[in-house]
């Protein structure tokens, strides 16, 4: 099964062994250095115990640079079949934030209700998880083929630093998952998850580094995403205001084939 198919089929992708280890080291790093120098600006959001930092992440140095590398642009031409497009929809955190299923689509409350669910999803996120989450807590859980369905199989992302993991917009996903000491492939229910006591789960390898972006197709449906989020959401606004990409930047984006569309024209 080649890597579209799995994808289509499931809703979601692991690729393993993307990054090497100096790489998730230095984007460690630069997390770090960027959530320090935001938060003296007081432009990091705290959502628990996670600092989400503003700004987009081409917009800065030393992490920007997943948006355009030849290997993510490589698996998002796979699976979308065409030029990806990056429209500043990304971010990172450190730390653990909040749990719960849902989608990341425009109409995700219903499913198979609104404009989103006519016909394919061309609208992707990809995760990148700069700890091992195989065994540890703090990774994701999918309900594979809901993109497609209602629900589906409950399952852990067994991704390891290094790997990245993508998902259709549409699919049902929790994060910040918690893996118990016993049984540690058994997904619980998400109220369980969060009211059972801590010593039965086991813990992060170290404090959990996440980074997430978007790519789309030109099209109705990234149209739409735009509108509805970009342009109707204060949050999705001050991010685009803070993110600014230099004349490099932008060369090395397209060098790589990847298309940055201009959206600072969408916010007020």
């Amino acid at each position: 099964m080649t890597r579209r198919e799995q994808f289509e089929k499931q809703g979601y992708l692991i690729v393993r062994n993307v990054f090497t280890p100096e790489e998730v080291a230095s984007l460690r790093q630069a997390a770090y250095r960027h959530r320090d120098l935001q938060k003296e600006r007081g432009l990091v959001a705290q959502v628990k115990q996670a600092a989400s930092v503003k700004g987009d992440l081409l917009s800065k140095d030393g992490l920007g640079w997943v948006i355009y590398d030849p290997r993510i642009v490589e698996i998002a031409t796979d699976i979308l079949g065409d030029t990806p497009v990056y429209f500043s929809d990304s971010t990172y955190q450190i730390g653990t934030g909040t749990r719960g299923f849902h989608r990341d689509n425009i109409d995700r409350y219903q499913f198979g209700q609104g404009a989103d669910w006519d016909g394919s999803y061309p609208l992707i996120r990809f995760g990148i998880y700069l700890q091992d989450h195989d065994t540890y807590s703090g990774g994701i859980r999918f309900k594979a083929g809901s993109h497609d369905t209602a629900d589906g199989a409950d399952v852990f992302a067994d991704t390891r630093a290094g790997d990245i993991v993508v998902w259709n917009m549409r699919t049902l996903h929790s994060g910040n998952a918690r893996r118990m000491k016993v049984l540690n492939n058994l997904p619980l229910h998400v109220g369980l998850e969060n009211r059972l006591p801590d010593f039965l789960f086991r813990e992060q390898q170290g404090e959990r580094v996440s980074l997430f972006f978007s790519y789309g197709l030109e099209g109705k449906h990234l149209d739409r995403y735009l509108e509805q989020h970009i342009q109707k959401r204060a949050d999705m606004q001050e991010n685009v205001r803070l993110s600014n990409y230099t004349p490099e930047t932008l060369q090395k984006a397209e060098q790589n084939k990847i298309r940055v569309l201009d959206v600072k024209k969408l916010v007020k």
